[in-house]
């Protein structure tokens, strides 16, 4: 018997075109750029952000479109400029939500908090397969607020499932979970920048704040915390 899927619905596939899996790429980069970058040009993007320039191309363009942008020159000799990092953010914030992208299953487990779930997953070697997610990612990084102990994982490849769940000795939970598996919509944006927590992959912070925007267990309280005292995200976020 497998663990219940937290929540189940589909987004409309033409909604949020630039707002994919690749795409994301350009979206991150923008996010993080703006204040040091005053305009810059498709291929320097396409390089830093390490996608092709017509993906580049293709979001700006959307991006011009609505606004978000604007360009000076003519075919390969543009020139972008972007300042609207606080309606980026929050166009996104309207388009993903993690409940409906990302697959995930609740379960209970034999181990109790998620110290001794870290400690059997470090003695697993299941380790380096896994990410750190949502409110685990956001104590990871050091932004928690809440008293949960649950533990949230990223599996980087979806066959170990099983193996997790022998490892961790889950049980399906119907209600609630002490142990959540989700396998990624954002692979790429995922190996952005992670850093180690107790030698786990943690789930990058602009990554981390746009899952637990929307989740349904504490997850807007969490991401609101973060972002009144993480800097990156304070200074790309509406309410801050």
């Amino acid at each position: 018997m497998e663990g219940r899927f937290l929540l189940s619905s589909n987004e409309d596939p033409a909604e949020g075109n630039i707002y994919s899996d690749k795409s994301a790429l350009v979206l991150d980069w923008l996010l993080r750029k703006e204040k040091k970058r005053e305009h810059f040009s498709l291929r320097e993007v396409a390089k830093e952000a390490g996608v092709s320039i017509g993906l580049v191309q293709r979001v700006f363009g959307i991006l011009v479109q609505k606004g978000f942008m604007r360009t000076e020159g003519v075919r390969t000799a543009k020139t972008f400029f972007f300042n609207k990092s606080k309606l980026l953010l929050e166009n996104w914030l309207e388009h993903y939500t993690i409940a409906k992208k990302c697959r995930m299953k609740t379960y209970h487990s034999g181990f109790t908090g998620r110290s001794e779930l870290l400690k059997a997953l470090s003695q697993s070697k299941l380790g380096p397969q896994v990410v750190l997610a949502l409110h685990s990612a956001a104590e990871a990084h050091g932004y928690k607020n809440t008293n949960l102990t649950t533990l949230e994982l990223y599996m980087l490849d979806p066959t170990i499932e099983s193996k997790l769940v022998s490892a961790l000795h889950l049980e399906p939970q119907e209600r609630g979970y002490e142990v959540l598996l989700i396998e990624p919509y954002y692979k790429a944006l995922l190996k952005q920048d992670m850093k180690s927590y107790n030698t786990i992959a943690v789930c990058p912070l602009l990554l981390t704040f746009l899952d637990l925007y929307h989740f349904p267990l504490r997850g807007q309280e969490q991401a609101e915390f973060i972002a009144q005292r993480a800097s990156e995200i304070k200074r790309i976020y509406k309410n801050s």
